[in-house]
């Protein structure tokens, strides 16, 4: 999913979360895991495409889905179970539960659109030696329909 869908779909949760329970510490803790989750793919982008770190060719990068190998650190179910275990023995503390709400509904955005329950499983993904088209068989065929798109272009001009 998009930047700007995960902004908007996070300021909606985040607001709704505001007006039922009036805590800006879980409104907002909500709003920036929900959208900075995704710095994750900072760390695929620069093992696979290198530095100098370039904010265009990263966008570009991720969404032609331009990898061979994808971690996603962050974007595991298994943080779930985590941040669940925090927010219960802290007493649903409003920053945990805040950031267990927004890594939840944004890991929820991105399976619908991933072809797999299992892509964004940790433990899945390293079974699956992190391979790209395993792990997103949607994108797989996006990413090669992409790419043949690119190099008919560039073979035009």
């Amino acid at each position: 999913m998009k930047l700007h869908h995960h902004t908007a779909f996070s300021t909606v949760i985040s607001g709704i979360l505001y007006i039922i329970f009036k805590s800006w510490g879980l409104a907002i803790a909500c709003f920036i895991s929900g959208i900075f989750i995704d710095l994750d793919h900072i760390v695929d982008y620069t093992r696979e495409h290198g530095l100098p770190f370039n904010i265009k060719n990263f966008f570009r990068v991720n969404y032609m889905a331009q990898y061979n190998k994808i971690l996603l650190l962050w974007h595991g179910w298994e943080w779930l179970v985590l941040l669940s275990a925090a927010a219960w023995l802290t007493d649903w503390n409003p920053w945990i539960t805040g950031i267990l709400i927004g890594f939840s509904q944004h890991l929820v955005l991105d399976n619908i659109n991933s072809g797999s329950r299992w892509s964004y499983s940790l433990f899945w993904r390293w079974r699956q030696d992190f391979d790209f088209d395993t792990i997103f068989p949607r994108m797989k065929k996006y990413k090669y329909n992409m790419s043949n798109a690119s190099q008919m272009n560039s073979k035009n001009n």
